[in-house]
């Protein structure tokens, strides 16, 4: 009784396995016949059984029925596009020596359409699903080693395209183990080199605290993109980080010679003499004068004034032109301290008293624009422009007293009490 059932269950088996192998028959039938929906009925019936879950060619035709249900309707929602590249992945996976003619040309289409879909999900802010969509096209394209695809033309591009966009949205979402290697591949493919890349790397460098490979893809970034003004900023700002003046200094001018005429440059510059003019320590502390003392404010005054003959309104600019000829003005006001009561100090104190009074005149109209230019917009103006702002007017409240233009003090006064309001 028992070896009766036996070949009953083995009976029985084998008719699921024609009826599966017949559902696989069915579903080429009902595509051929444009009945999508039997098609698709009969063909996951088949996958979906265990005794044709691994039969290659159930899943080539699976896929083929849901490329159909795409084509038919590419608005419609189900993903059909994916599911079919899914099924076409399974077929190589299930049979690797499945016949390329008939699965390759599919496996191509399905990144295509992968990259279409991951390219949507970017532009529409969802980094995470672009990041895995982008990945199907890395997983095709890299299939056999690589070796599947080599020569099929447009592919390359493709899968180098996805590779950016997927290093794009890994940094978005700040997943930048995973943006770090895909980003120090992309930058070496000559489809996709461009100088965002080294921009991106850059900041994911600075964000890790990497001082070293920061510096070194900025330099390599340079020596690439030479003309590039963005990663010249990035190469700048680091210098400026790292309180390397000297060095700074000599890059900005390197910059300025090529763009004479770029304002922020020239500020820029002028803010590093005007730095290494008056040197101050970690704690603020002022420092001893360089001996070239001299040399670095006239260059500093120079550059200012070269950034305000290109952006004259700009208030930050302003600011610091008036600042710089004010704070020599205080330098000698120090000096005129020291003095004593001696007939030549009496004297010397005289000397410097005209040195001192030249240099408030020469801060003055400085000061004034920049008065005028961010009290006219307070209410709009940025924690960091307050205190602009704020220095803006202590500075000419001393130069209005020191003339003794006392109701024009008084007025300085009165606005630097509005602001603590």
């Amino acid at each position: 009784m028992k070896k009766i059932i036996l070949i009953v269950a083995g009976i029985s088996m084998s008719l699921i396995g024609w009826a599966q192998k017949a559902n696989i028959e069915n579903a080429r039938i009902y595509l051929r016949d444009l009945e999508y929906d039997k098609a698709k009925a009969a063909i996951d019936a088949a996958v979906n059984n265990e005794s044709t879950s691994k039969n290659a060619n159930a899943w080539f035709t699976r896929g083929d029925v849901y490329m159909a249900l795409y084509d038919k309707d590419k608005t419609k929602a189900g993903n059909f596009n994916r599911e079919a590249a899914r099924s076409y992945i399974k077929v190589v996976e299930i049979k690797p020596d499945y016949p390329k003619e008939d699965i390759n040309p599919r496996l191509y289409i399905s990144a295509q359409l992968f990259y279409n879909d991951a390219a949507g999900r970017y532009n529409a802010k969802d980094y995470q699903e672009a990041m895995e969509l982008g990945k199907f096209v890395a997983d095709i394209y890299s299939m056999d080693g690589g070796k599947r695809f080599s020569g099929v033309k447009g592919f390359d591009t493709v899968a180098a395209e996805a590779a950016v966009l997927r290093a794009y949205s890994a940094y978005y979402i700040d997943r930048y183990d995973d943006a770090l290697p895909l980003l120090l591949a992309v930058k070496k493919n000559p489809i996709t080199r461009q100088s965002n890349i080294y921009l991106i790397l850059a900041s994911i460098y600075r964000k890790k605290n990497n001082e070293t490979e920061l510096l070194a893809i900025i330099q390599e970034g340079r020596k690439e993109y030479p003309n590039d003004q963005n990663i010249k900023n990035e190469e700048l700002n680091y210098y400026i980080r790292n309180g390397k003046q000297e060095e700074l200094v000599k890059k900005l001018e390197e910059t300025v010679a090529q763009n004479p005429n770029n304002a922020e440059l020239q500020f820029n510059l002028a803010t590093s003499y005007n730095n290494m003019a008056f040197p101050k320590d970690e704690k603020g502390k002022d420092l001893p004068k360089p001996a070239n003392y001299s040399e670095l404010v006239g260059k500093a005054e120079a550059a200012y004034l070269k950034a305000l003959s290109i952006d004259g309104k700009n208030a930050l600019y302003n600011y610091n032109t008036g600042a710089l000829f004010f704070n020599q003005a205080i330098e000698v006001n120090d000096q005129m301290n020291k003095l004593g009561n001696s007939a030549a100090d009496t004297k010397k104190y005289d000397e410097y008293k005209v040195t001192r009074d030249a240099f408030f005149v020469k801060a003055m109209p400085y000061l004034e624009t920049t008065a005028n230019e961010l009290g006219n917009k307070l209410s709009t103006l940025s924690t960091e422009d307050k205190n602009t702002y704020r220095g803006c007017l202590t500075a000419l409240r001393e130069i209005y007293s020191r003339q003794s233009k006392m109701d024009k003090a008084d007025e300085m006064k009165k606005k630097l009490e509005d602001l603590k309001k």
